[in-house]
């Protein structure tokens, strides 16, 4: 079982290998290493929380987009009891499951 800063690491690598590398995409990472005043975004392992939370099972990949306006978390998780992997979207400012949907 991977230690836990090195599981971190692994999605921290994730979500920066799923980056695009136009320049809109590369502003949009940049955006949110500095987010404008009163703009916050969720840490990344309470929307994992939630994530485990909403569909019990593994989290394979975890990717922060900016969806015209907004900022979301998209969380692909292999169901504990089986089937289709899962997608499921949350407000990256709030922390609010938005949608979820079989892959």
């Amino acid at each position: 079982m991977p230690k836990p800063h090195f599981t971190q690491m692994i999605k921290i690598i994730i979500v920066v290998a799923s980056l695009d590398a136009s320049a809109a995409q590369a502003q949009n990472f940049l955006d949110f290493l500095n987010p404008p005043k009163g703009e916050t975004i969720q840490p990344m392992e309470t929307i994992l929380q939630s994530a485990r939370e909403a569909v019990p099972g593994q989290v394979v990949e975890i990717e922060l987009e900016r969806k015209g306006n907004v900022w979301v978390y998209e969380v692909e998780v292999l169901p504990q009891s089986g089937g289709r992997k899962m997608e499921l979207v949350f407000d990256a400012q709030t922390g609010a499951l938005l949608s979820r949907r079989r892959d």
